[in-house]
């Protein structure tokens, strides 16, 4: 969610060159984007989740793990999970 809303922020002041790039707003610029290029993006949001979450897509297999946490996803960037003192400060 938070990286959701940095590039809305960012897409406001920063754009790529070129028309195809030319709107202002972020919603302005989903409705101009080609419904080929919508599609990719789905597909490959769909294939990122699915690979995550280990091709458990299914609301009854998605929570079965019990070693399961809401909302770690491995994704640390900053490594913030590897020392357990930062971990505890922003969990």
């Amino acid at each position: 969610c938070m990286l959701a809303t940095t590039g809305i922020l960012v897409q406001e002041v920063i754009r790529l060159p070129g028309d195809a790039f030319s709107a202002k707003f972020a919603l302005d610029a989903w409705a101009q984007a080609p419904r080929g290029g919508m599609l990719q993006i789905l597909v490959a949001i769909g294939l990122i989740e699915m690979v995550s979450n280990r091709f458990a897509i299914t609301a009854t297999t998605m929570f079965q793990n019990p070693a399961r946490v809401p909302g770690d996803l491995g994704f640390d960037p900053l490594s913030l999970g590897t020392n357990p003192a930062t971990r505890a400060k922003y969990e």
